[in-house]
């Protein structure tokens, strides 16, 4: 009776009345019938195909240009993939790189809330795909993963934390049931490193929720995994590559190994490659190699606008000290409609009016710098700082900054040659000509003098909401672990974590907890 409801929705039939042959057919159909539902609803991957995951050339090919941000042409190649092989679930994750550095990229709400939308759509295909292939787990994370950190441009601290956290958990997961997997070990590999950062005493809290890891845990997966990825298929070889140079940088401060690695790097047609090689040609003072990779950086209908890229160059000049610099700022204060970097664009391009004598033109990029873009970033926090101060800065001082920020040593020596303290009426530039003479001797590798200059800088400070004092002391840590002295460097590393309320706070937090954690268990 509930066979004949479900599937003809008639009413009870007399069996009775029917012919012998008729009911022995129409038994049959019930029973083939009712066979079918049966398999249908307990055996899903027979009712309908289940979506697999086919790293194929076609994905290749589409990988490579998203990660080149090429994305639109990524784009395109994923959708004749899902046309070709609608099963190929490969499409839909690498899809979420297409909203992802597009989030990164514009910094726009609206960009995120279609990454969101997307995202959770993706997750419902992925979740009917095959269980039993590693990349099932895994895709699920990087999307995961990928949606954390473009939530942490927007200030969305706790959402993003436990997307990580639960991104993490699917890695963990994934690496027990496939101990072969490799590509486990980028992402485990990253988080891991960026757990090492977190300072001892907080460790306690990491462990209850279930995180674990240090730089040189993260740091070796990340190698391993490029190792393999190299020798083998170099699926996600390249953001690997990118990691972990990045990573060289920020938390290991491996400096020239960076520069070596980045310098390999192609960036004809490869924009992320280009953003990544400007800033560690920048960070290891090779800002020539850096205004010429952006000056020649792959551009047009195929790659994505990044305005920031105008914004760096234009700053890069600027160090340099070149004429045109503010040409590429404008581009991008003029361009950009994101969150970040908009307050220090106009102070740097106050700068540049300063510098060519033209006042009038400076204080209106002030005003600007006052009223404009969000108090986000360290840098902006500071520019805003000083635009409300309505303190124009020394033009000497500037220079020497600036040239000193664009790793030309030498001509910033030459500007402070001859000037003394006491050319300086204000105490702040008093105290900002001692700094600047730590930092030159510390680029020219005078490492004596540099101390001398810092531990004056640290002795005078009186003002806490200026960052010299503590930029001194994580400097001055660096330079002792440089020379093995661990307990002086530890010493000074703490000295800068105790430092409040100044800006570039989260930035020198960040180095200063790197430094103790690779000192741990050094003495």
């Amino acid at each position: 009776l509930l066979i004949n409801r479900l599937f003809f929705h008639s009413k009870v039939i007399n069996f009775e009345s029917l012919p012998i042959a008729f009911y022995i057919m129409y038994m049959k159909n019930i029973i083939g019938t009712f066979l079918v539902y049966i398999i249908a609803f307990s055996s899903p991957n027979i009712a309908q195909a289940t979506k697999i995951f086919d790293f194929n050339d076609n994905c290749h090919q589409a990988y490579r240009h998203l990660i080149s941000l090429r994305l639109d042409k990524g784009k395109a190649l994923l959708d004749k993939e899902l046309r070709d092989n609608p099963n190929n679930a490969i499409p839909h994750f690498l899809g979420n790189y297409v909203d992802m550095f597009r989030t990164f990229i514009t910094e726009e709400e609206k960009a995120l809330q279609q990454l969101n939308i997307n995202k959770d759509k993706r997750l419902e295909i992925i979740d009917k795909a095959d269980k039993t292939s590693p990349y099932y787990l895994f895709s699920k994370a990087e999307i995961k993963l990928q949606s954390a950190l473009a939530r942490l441009k927007f200030e969305q601290y706790m959402k993003a934390f436990w997307e990580i956290r639960k991104a993490y958990k699917l890695l963990e997961k994934n690496a027990k049931k496939f101990p072969d997997f490799q590509l486990n070990q980028k992402s485990l590999g990253l988080i891991h490193a960026l757990i090492g950062t977190v300072p001892d005493k907080y460790k306690w809290g990491m462990k209850i929720l279930g995180f674990s890891g240090d730089i040189q845990q993260g740091m070796s997966e990340l190698e391993g995994f490029i190792q393999y990825a190299k020798k083998n298929n170099r699926i996600l070889y390249d953001e690997a590559k990118l990691m972990h140079t990045f990573l060289l940088v920020y938390l290991d401060t491996k400096k020239e190994r960076a520069w070596k690695v980045a310098k390999s790097l192609p960036t004809k047609d490869h924009l992320l490659n280009a953003l990544l090689v400007t800033d560690i040609a920048f960070r290891t003072g090779h800002s020539d190699f850096a205004i010429q990779t952006l000056e020649n950086r792959p551009q047009g209908k195929d790659y994505e606008k990044f305005y920031f890229l105008d914004y760096f160059l234009g700053i890069l000049k600027l160090n340099r000290l070149d004429n045109d610099a503010h040409l590429h700022i404008a581009q991008f204060v003029d361009n950009f409609k994101g969150r970040h970097y908009i307050k220090d664009a106009y102070q740097k391009l106050a700068w540049c009016h300063l510098l060519k004598n033209s006042p009038k033109e400076s204080e209106k990029c002030m005003k600007h710098c006052e009223s404009k873009g969000y108090r986000l970033v360290d840098a902006d926090k500071q520019a805003h700082k000083n635009a409300v101060s309505k303190v124009k800065p020394n033009v000497t001082l500037l220079k020497a900054r600036l040239l000193f920020d664009g790793g030309y040593y030498k001509k910033a020596l030459a500007i402070l040659k001859g000037k003394k303290k006491t050319d300086f009426s204000q105490k702040k530039e008093q105290l900002e000509f001692i700094y600047r003479y730590g930092r030159i001797y510390e680029g020219l590798g005078k490492h004596k003098k540099a101390i001398d200059y810092y531990q004056q800088t640290i002795d005078k400070s009186t003002d806490k909401s200026d960052y010299f004092a503590p930029k001194s002391c994580l400097q001055i840590g660096k330079i002792y672990e440089e020379k093995q002295q661990y307990q002086q460097a530890k010493s000074y590393y703490k000295n800068c974590l105790s430092y409040k309320g100044y800006p570039y706070k989260d930035s020198f937090d960040q180095q200063a907890k790197a430094g103790l954690n690779r000192l741990k268990n050094k003495t």
